[in-house]
């Protein structure tokens, strides 16, 4: 009797060995699954085609403490309701929803200048529209001015460019 415990013992311990041996050797031999590379990351700019896109990082050239140096309340058609220290000349609207507002100095962010931008009608009521800005492409004392309407909940990118009136505030 004392035979066949230890027989089916070591056939036991066997079996194990030999299923621990075969999960081994086949893991082993089994490649890694191949890793895909994160996708790459694209800067979302404001600038016309053909135009480089801005790096990611930027570092300033000076410090923006917040004060308001220029201003400017802009109509849908791209005229001048007013404005202070804009050039009357250079500011205007390029095609639905985009504008340029230019003043006399360099504008561009690079320079510590921070720009935002407040959609308004510029008289009672509301309007449904948002807008972001960024520097003007070959242009250093303009300002780019993008509006949007919204496409319904979560866009889902539904929106699209729209005429509307803002106020854009330069500081530094």
């Amino acid at each position: 009797m004392k035979t066949m415990y230890r027989t089916t013992w070591v056939f036991s311990l066997g079996t194990l060995l030999l299923v621990w041996a075969l999960t081994s050797s086949s893991a082993a031999q089994t490649p890694p699954p191949a890793q895909t590379p994160p996708p790459a990351q694209t800067a979302v700019t404001n600038t016309p085609p053909g135009v480089a896109a801005a790096p990611l990082k930027v570092t300033l050239g000076e410090a923006t403490r917040g004060v308001v140096f220029y201003t400017a309340a802009i109509n849908s058609d791209g005229s001048i309701a007013t404005c202070f220290e804009c050039n009357p000349v250079e500011t205007k609207r390029l095609a639905v929803g985009i504008y340029q507002v230019n003043f006399f100095v360099d504008v561009e962010a690079i320079n510590g200048w921070s720009r935002w931008v407040q959609p308004d009608t510029l008289t009672t009521g509301t309007t449904n529209a948002y807008c972001t800005t960024a520097d003007r492409a070959g242009v250093p004392t303009a300002i780019w001015v993008q509006c949007q309407a919204p496409g319904g909940p979560g866009s889902m990118g539904q929106s699209a460019p729209v005429d509307t009136s803002f106020f854009l505030f330069v500081a530094r």
